[in-house]
């Protein structure tokens, strides 16, 4: 038995975010209840393709996360289903209009949290830039 079907087993061949069932096909194009693989720590973000960092997800799931944090897209699925329980019900069989509108808004989150990160890193360097500044000034006015 492969890797991900023994992933897909310890999690009851649930999907990782909505946690619908999930079923493996051959046919193409995939349905949206189709078991694929997902890498929890994003490869873009350095993740590694091994067996600890894979989690199994929904066709569907998996290509709306994108590069999003697999946290921050399972609470965000949970909002929405908690805020409309019918999405929830009819989650694989959603219109293009629809998947096209929740797809902005993970681009729109996946936005806010790299912004939020970018101001992280500026002030670090701006404290850093700071600290260096001022320990410079100190030693040119330092006697020798």
């Amino acid at each position: 038995m492969s890797y991900i079907l023994r992933i897909s087993a310890s999690q009851n061949h649930l999907c990782y975010y909505c946690e619908h069932p999930m079923f493996r096909y051959k046919k193409q194009p995939l349905p949206p209840d189709t078991l694929t693989k997902d890498h929890f720590i994003p490869r873009s973000e350095g993740g590694q393709t091994a067996p600890s960092n894979m989690v199994t997800a929904c066709s569907q799931c998996n290509s709306l996360r994108g590069n999003i944090a697999a946290e921050v897209f399972y609470y965000l699925l949970q909002k929405w289903f908690k805020k409309n329980p019918f999405l929830w019900i009819r989650w694989h069989r959603l219109s293009r209009e629809e998947l096209y509108d929740l797809k902005l808004i993970c681009i729109r989150v996946h936005k806010r949290r790299l912004r939020g990160k970018a101001r992280h890193h500026i002030a670090y360097a701006y404290r850093h830039f700071a600290f260096v500044h001022r320990e410079k000034r100190l030693l040119a006015h330092t006697p020798a």
